[in-house]
């Protein structure tokens, strides 16, 4: 349990640390072939596979960006039923929907996976203008939603520990 805690605690500092960068990165690339594709455009020089780029890059920053929603525990939510709710029962509630939601992010991560390793073992492109590699970005949105099953595994643990009584448990309380 004391274990489990620590690499909770130890997974979670390192994602909070890295993925800003890994999301923000895709961000600005998209911005500036955007910013130079409407430049183009105006001279009649488009900057090629914009499109495909922007696209690919979109799934970084949204896949790996829920994650970190998910960890730092940021969502829509409407409370007013569960502001009557017990810490206890509210913990009981988390625990079911994290677990709800790790099934379908796993199960969604493991079709992921599938399309992405036979992308991979084709190296499969789109034609556009120019070859633009497709393989690498399945499989990061493959790792995504992986990372994002991994996230609600660990929020259900969390959840769990602190129904059964603990008053914290890895950062959470």
């Amino acid at each position: 349990d004391l274990h489990m805690e620590k690499w909770i605690v130890l997974y979670e500092s390192i994602y909070r640390r890295y993925i800003p960068y890994v999301i923000a990165i895709p961000l600005i690339v998209m911005t500036t072939v955007i910013f130079l594709n409407a430049i183009g455009r105006k001279l009649s020089i488009p900057f090629p596979i914009t499109v495909e780029l922007v696209e690919a890059l979109l799934v970084v920053s949204v896949y790996f960006g829920v994650a970190l929603v998910a960890l730092e525990g940021g969502h829509v939510n409407v409370t007013f039923t569960t502001d009557f709710m017990t810490p206890k029962n509210k913990a009981m509630l988390d625990t079911i929907c994290n677990s709800i939601a790790a099934i379908a992010f796993c199960y969604l991560a493991v079709s992921a996976w599938s399309i992405a390793w036979e992308s991979i073992i084709i190296f499969e492109y789109r034609l556009a203008v120019m070859r633009f590699p497709l393989w690498p970005f399945k499989a990061l949105f493959a790792l995504g939603l992986t990372l994002m099953g991994m996230q609600l595994i660990i929020n259900s643990i969390k959840s769990y520990m602190l129904y059964k009584g603990r008053s914290d448990y890895a950062a959470i309380s």
